[in-house]
């Protein structure tokens, strides 16, 4: 893993394809790290050089004890210092969940640095009149899991997430992914899903390039997503049947399949807009 130091706070990041190719950057979830990627990025480096980073207090990148210093802002401000280490004027950028909230906060501020941009299970703002009563129950547990973390730690929450996790396989790899999160990255994080400033209503003048937007059927953030996607008329949205909060983890082929079918789209000029169900 490769990694970038400005300040005392250091970035890693993974690469992989061709580094004369046009970049793409892949932003993970909240708790999550850029393994999450991996079923993705094979697919993609093929034709492209991939970037994947770890966000700010996840994964091997610095978590800062000061928690004034996670905001939106400057999970945006990491990442235009990551691309302009590795001099990247121009990248597509996907990000998923908590990483699309990254996403959009870095395409509103620097439009002309983005090609195109794919958002997966994700939202524009944290408070919306028209989400749904799925969203708020999920936005409750998260809250629930921060009490819990701010209180006893990461590992504590790993230990309650796996109770009740029949394979023992899979358990312990949930105490390991909370347990690998610093309290500061994981309390950080949370606060910034919740403080970052509301975008519904710009993202339609700010977001000036070519924008897919996947969704999942079953995914508890459905209706903030689309929330966000009628305030953009001219994107591609697609709906993936049967699925839940993740589709890059949930459904890597397919997801793989639709953003290089998107890049083709860009590269050919072919129009984007449009709505589709992907089964």
């Amino acid at each position: 893993m490769a990694e970038f130091s400005r300040d005392g706070f250091t970035i890693f990041y993974e690469q992989a394809g061709d580094l004369e190719s046009p970049a793409v950057v892949l932003l993970h979830g909240f708790t999550s790290d850029n393994r999450m990627w991996l079923p993705i990025a094979g697919e993609l480096s093929q034709d492209y050089h991939v970037i994947a980073p770890d966000l700010r207090g996840h994964g091997a990148t610095s978590a800062p004890d000061d928690l004034d210093s996670y905001t939106i802002e400057q999970y945006a401000d990491d990442l235009k210092a990551l691309l302009d280490h590795l001099e990247v004027d121009i990248c597509a950028l996907a990000g998923c969940s908590f990483g699309g909230m990254v996403a959009l906060q870095f395409a509103v501020t620097w439009p002309e640095r983005i090609a195109g941009l794919v958002l997966s299970d994700t939202s524009a703002a944290f408070e919306h009149p028209d989400y749904d009563d799925k969203y708020r129950q999920r936005e409750e547990r998260i809250a629930a899991q921060t009490e819990i973390v701010d209180r006893f730690g990461t590992a504590e929450l790993g230990k309650r997430a796996a109770k009740d996790v029949a394979d023992p396989f899979l358990a312990e790899g949930i105490r390991k992914r909370y347990s690998r999160l610093s309290r500061e990255g994981f309390l950080g994080a949370a606060r910034v899903r919740q403080e970052r400033p509301g975008l519904v209503s710009v993202v339609g003048e700010r977001l000036t390039m070519p924008v897919l937007v996947c969704i999942g059927e079953d995914d508890p953030v459905r209706s903030a997503s689309e929330v966000m996607a009628r305030q953009l008329p001219a994107a591609r949205q697609l709906m993936f049947k049967a699925t839940g909060h993740g589709i890059p983890s949930l459904r890597p082929e397919a997801y793989a399949r639709e953003v290089l079918n998107f890049f083709d789209d860009l590269e050919g000029d072919t129009p984007i807009a449009g709505k589709r169900t992907v089964a």
